[in-house]
């Protein structure tokens, strides 16, 4: 199963090692998954691969799904203090 729903056509790293991937659109790029991200809202801070799941839906949270030991975990992305994304996840 997997949970892309855009594709990723180019990269970059963030500070904190995890990979930011975007597709490339007529528009400009949009967010597409970050490999190796922080999961900031459980404990230890593990790192996922987070897939964007469609538009923002506030200036500072896009939607987004990660598996996470054979589960699959609702959530959003958003910036920690440093200017890196972070996956938090949401109860429903």
């Amino acid at each position: 199963m997997s949970l892309a729903k855009y594709r990723s056509d180019t990269s970059e790293p963030q500070a904190d090692g995890a990979i930011v991937w975007h597709t490339v659109w007529l528009g400009g790029p949009s967010l597409a998954k970050v490999n190796n991200c922080r999961w900031e809202s459980l404990h230890g801070e593990p790192r996922v691969t987070a897939y964007v799941q469609g538009e923002a839906d506030t200036y500072f949270s896009i939607p987004a799904k990660a598996q996470y030991r054979g589960t699959v975990v609702n959530g959003y992305l958003t910036g920690d203090g440093d200017g890196n994304l972070v996956f938090r996840h949401t109860y429903y």
